[in-house]
């Protein structure tokens, strides 16, 4: 009865070695990973704390928490 969820695949070793080797043969530097955990972060916990402000906001306004 797992119409919703999808089976994920298990990572085993050869698949680490494998990601990494590909790091190391495209150059993947220090730039490069700074990069992509800043745009993350601009990405994914920004709008998610945007989210939480305004339902937050939102639940004071109805509860009167603003007075």
């Amino acid at each position: 009865m797992l119409f919703f969820r999808k089976k994920l695949k298990k990572t085993t070793k050869e698949d680490d070695a494998l990601l990494a080797r590909a790091m190391e043969e495209n150059k993947v530097g220090f730039k490069d990973k700074f990069a992509m955990s800043i745009s993350a972060i601009l990405v994914l916990v920004l709008p998610s704390l945007l989210i939480l402000l305004v339902l937050s906001g939102f639940v004071m306004l109805l509860f009167g928490g603003f007075r």
